[in-house]
């Protein structure tokens, strides 16, 4: 059979969800971290090059419908900002069943200031809705660099579904956040918020 752990190493793919609510159910995501694209096409050269993981291929195709791929680079002064460690180096703190993560998505005007508009917006805001929701952990935030240009992501976990409703509805009455909201809302052409869930084996669980 098929060596899904040897899979699943080549590529860092333990990050796996599943959508639970807000898209199309039975899509899985996986998030892949890379230093650049050198070391991108060494791992996909030497995955290639490996049986198992061309058996893992071969024998998961046929369950696959559509697939898509981006290129995201992490924001890294929102990082700094929150004094946040980069994504690769996130470790969830419990293994909750009903934990589950929160993904965001902005499709922002074309344009080339777009994207840095909306991080100054983030930056000056984030750190008062973290405070009012003690609850959510960030995970990542970050903007495409090849795909649909001016995406950008951001990804937060939380105790359970309702922990998010209710870091919502905190944030909303926090009035730093709500001037984020103000500015940011005009360079938005479209956003979705989409419930997670890792795979068992994720590290991310």
């Amino acid at each position: 059979g098929c060596d899904l752990d040897r899979a699943c190493a080549w590529f860092g793919a333990g990050r796996i969800f599943t959508a639970d609510v807000g898209s199309c159910l039975h899509k899985v995501t996986h998030f892949y971290h890379y230093r650049d694209f050198d070391e991108r096409d060494a791992v996909r050269h030497a995955a290639g090059k490996d049986a198992r993981w061309r058996e893992y291929v071969r024998l998961s195709r046929p369950f696959v419908q559509h697939q898509e791929n981006k290129v995201m680079l992490e924001a890294s002064a929102v990082y700094e900002t929150l004094g946040m460690p980069p994504t690769k180096d996130f470790k969830s703190t419990d293994t909750d069943p009903a934990s589950i993560y929160e993904l965001r998505t902005y499709l922002l005007h074309p344009g080339y200031g777009s994207v840095p508009k909306l991080l100054d917006a983030f930056q000056a805001g984030l750190p008062s809705k973290v405070a009012a929701d003690p609850a959510g952990r960030f995970a990542f935030f970050g903007h495409s660099d090849v795909g649909t240009l001016n995406h950008v992501m951001e990804l937060w976990r939380y105790p359970s579904a309702q922990a998010c409703i209710r870091a919502r509805q905190a944030a909303r009455k926090v009035p730093e956040w709500r001037e984020t909201i103000g500015k940011v809302t005009p360079t938005v052409q479209h956003f979705t918020s989409t419930f997670l869930k890792p795979l068992p084996w994720s590290p991310m669980r």
